[in-house]
């Protein structure tokens, strides 16, 4: 076996209603995202070149029948979850923007929360979901130990190198593993004993990462065809597969490349406000998506990654 072909590589997209500028919710609740991103767009480029997507759902998509018909028609997919912590139950209701954080939530509503979504995504598709991703990325000290409990196996909610701090307060995931590792129940970006597999996203730190003050504002190159062209994915690729191999040659090595699927479509996200603008984000997931075919790399979900790992 290659080096190379001991690489797999995921791609986890958060999926979420039709969303504009500044990330404001579009009213009426739209989902273009599902059937025109989804559908006509991301999973036929998918299955054309062999490639499993993870498509993560928020609760508002689990609420409407035509997005639940439209996901549960797709194959060679994986459905897993994500929280944004308004449009669940308990107290749930449709704000401007989605700005809550789960870890902020007192424990017994994180748990209400998540056990809703659990259960409203196991009534939609008859099924439990594997995989997790918190809206923002805001796990925290009790998270790790309720996806446990609810059975999840996988959570991919780790930004490695990336203070979030100016979102909420202590949220941070510089120094967390860049590759997958069972997390400490009380701290996601150290290793511990859960249960649950983390998976984080494949980022490259900023060469300023280092630097006192300067560090924290850093611009740190994600593995996202939002802003990255196809020739920098690839980059970023051979560059995470050199180091990740040097530090640990005897285990594969895992890439998981995120994004929204409201960017792939005109006017529903603040990154693509045209047609030629959606287009080309999707012409920088088919460069990496046949960089990685070419390379032998398999694109896998999400929820497989803890059977690879062995």
């Amino acid at each position: 076996m290659t080096a190379v072909a001991r690489a797999f590589l995921c791609v986890s997209i958060d999926c979420e209603c039709d969303k504009g500028p500044a990330w404001r919710t579009r009213r009426p609740l739209g989902f273009d995202g599902v059937h025109v991103g989804i559908a006509e767009r991301l999973h036929p480029l998918f299955r054309r070149l062999g490639a499993k997507p993870t498509y993560l759902l928020s609760p508002e998509l689990l609420r409407d029948e035509h997005c639940v018909e439209r996901l549960a028609s797709l194959d060679d997919c994986e459905l897993g979850t994500h929280l944004h912590g308004e449009l669940a139950e308990p107290g749930a209701f449709e704000p401007e923007i989605t700005d809550a954080v789960q870890r902020d939530y007192p424990p017994e509503l994180e748990r209400a929360k998540l056990t809703w979504l659990t259960r409203t995504f196991r009534d939609a598709f008859n099924r439990a979901p594997q995989s997790f991703r918190a809206g923002r990325f805001g796990i925290g000290t009790s998270t790790i130990s309720i996806l446990d409990d609810l059975g999840y196996t996988v959570d991919s909610s780790v930004t490695p190198h990336v203070d979030w701090s100016d979102v909420s307060p202590g949220l941070s995931f510089v120094g967390a593993p860049t590759q997958p590792y069972h997390p400490d129940p009380h701290d996601p970006a150290k290793r511990g004993a859960a249960r649950l597999l983390e998976v984080p996203v494949t980022i490259r730190p900023s060469a300023l990462s280092r630097v006192p003050l300067l560090g924290k504002h850093a611009e740190h190159r994600w593995l996202r065809p939002t802003r990255s062209s196809g020739d920098a994915l690839v980059s970023i690729v051979r560059e995470t597969l050199e180091a990740e191999q040097v530090a640990r040659p005897e285990r594969p090595v895992v890439l998981n490349a995120m994004f929204h699927n409201v960017e792939v479509t005109p006017g529903t996200s603040p990154y693509a406000a045209t047609e030629g603008e959606a287009r080309r984000i999707v012409e920088r997931l088919a460069a990496l998506l046949e960089f990685a075919r070419h390379e032998g790399i398999a694109c896998i979900g999400l929820s497989e990654v803890p059977g690879v790992l062995g």
